[in-house]
């Protein structure tokens, strides 16, 4: 016995059996009732610890040290193993919350293929719900090429297959195996990826393309200048004929590293300025192309300035003009002009060309991206224009918006916020700010 209380107890109960058992003569009797109060307190500790033991998760009550000890040690223990498992349903809460906010698709399996839980991603890609928790994969989602991959039992390189739900969406499932035989499936939206893969490819493919034409014209002429046994007068005209070639190359060059600078550099430098300026510098410098002066009018109608960069709009002007030009139908007349536009500054080139079909415009602005028409190739250009026009623009906070038909003509146009008053005439812009 450990505990002072209970030996008081007991001293007590032997000295009243005494006392009492002294004064009626029956000492044995008395004894004999202390045990039986000694014998009830031990009962009701025990009913105490026997209730205690349905929910032991509370403390225990005994009023006896010997009993609370018993009973403490495994309440104890699992006051901690409690603390324990909410600090892990704590960690599972955060894992789980942040499986909630990533994009892709977070589905756990338990040994049987039966979905035990899944994010938001998953719900919406695969269009499931929390009432497919518990039911299989395999049974609420009908994919054939996804179906034969979560049903293999080896680990496999991720299958990316057609989403019955949305057109033009392509999905990839990836599957890792869990210690215990269960599973989890990560599934994505990889169109863009894809998209970009493409984009990657044919860009490589064009470019190839276009240097390959001039590169084949250059090393025939060059083989035949090097063959001293051709006629002096083909070699000059070969001469001649040397530079077009070169100029071709050098043009697609400059294009690619212009394009390349605004997709990559860290800073513009833009001031107050007015869109006079490149458009008269951008119809100086195209002048060789036009059938004769009255093919271009310029319309200055607004004296508002913006903020931009003098270089960068000046090539903005000649490439949508070079564009109207090239595809100009009999060399119809082109209107450049800049004018009021609400609250801001509107540029657009309008011509009377060849039109284009509604279902290019949204692909126009794409690197060597042509309609497929009768000459697009032979009517010259690097087919990076209308891309640079793109990158330039969204330099300055704007767009190119296009209006075309087939047949009547089209009008390309962007519109610039004009410079408010007491703006400061001069700023840097990064990348950050360009949301490039």
């Amino acid at each position: 016995m450990d505990s002072l209380k209970e030996i008081f107890i007991i001293i007590a109960l032997i000295s009243l059996a005494f006392i009492l058992g002294g004064q009626i003569d029956a000492v044995g009797w008395s004894l004999f009732g202390a045990s039986l109060i000694w014998i009830g307190l031990q009962a009701r500790e025990f009913r105490k610890i026997k209730r205690w033991a349905n929910r032991p998760l509370r403390r225990p009550r005994n009023g006896l040290e010997s009993w609370a000890a018993l009973a403490y040690l495994p309440f104890r223990s699992l006051t901690r193993e409690r603390e324990r498992t909410r600090a892990m349903a704590q960690r599972l809460r955060e894992i789980l919350s942040l499986t909630e906010i990533i994009p892709d698709g977070f589905i756990v399996l338990n040994d049987n293929g039966d979905i035990e839980s899944l994010n938001a991603a998953a719900k919406k890609l695969l269009r499931l719900s929390d009432k497919d928790v518990g039911l299989g994969l395999g049974t609420v989602v009908r994919i054939p090429e996804f179906l034969n991959f979560i049903r293999t039992d080896q680990q496999q390189d991720p299958v990316e297959f057609q989403s019955p739900f949305a057109i033009d969406t392509t999905l990839e499932a990836r599957r890792l195996d869990t210690e215990l035989g269960g599973a989890i499936i990560i599934v994505r939206d990889v169109t863009t990826l894809n998209r970009l893969l493409t984009m990657r490819q044919n860009f490589i493919a064009n470019v190839s393309h276009e240097l390959r034409t001039p590169l084949t014209v250059v090393s025939g002429y060059m083989e035949t200048l090097t063959d001293p046994d051709e006629d002096p007068a083909l070699k000059l005209d070969l001469i001649e004929r040397l530079p077009s070639p070169l100029r071709r190359m050098q043009s697609l060059v400059d294009d690619l590293l212009l394009l390349t600078q605004l997709e990559s550099s860290s800073e513009v430098k833009q001031s107050a300025m007015s869109l006079a300026e490149p458009i008269k510098s951008a119809v100086e410098e195209l002048r060789p192309m036009f059938s004769d002066d009255s093919q271009i009018s310029v319309l200055i109608d607004t004296e508002r300035q913006i903020m931009g960069t003098q270089s960068e709009l000046h090539s903005v002007c000649v490439n949508l003009l070079a564009n109207s030009i090239r595809y100009s139908r009999n060399s119809g007349p082109i209107t450049i002009r800049c004018e009021d536009f609400g609250d801001g500054v509107r540029l657009s080139v309008r011509d009377v060309g060849l039109g284009i079909a509604q279902e290019h415009l949204g692909r126009l602005t794409e690197r060597f991206y042509r309609v497929d028409m009768a000459g697009s190739r032979t009517r010259g250009g690097t087919g990076l224009g209308l891309a640079i026009v793109k990158h330039v623009l969204r330099r300055h906070h704007s767009t190119l918006q296009i209006q075309s038909s087939l047949g009547v003509g089209s009008t390309f146009f962007c519109d610039f916020e004009k410079l408010s008053p007491g703006e400061n005439p001069e700023v840097n812009l990064t990348n950050q700010e360009k949301n490039i």
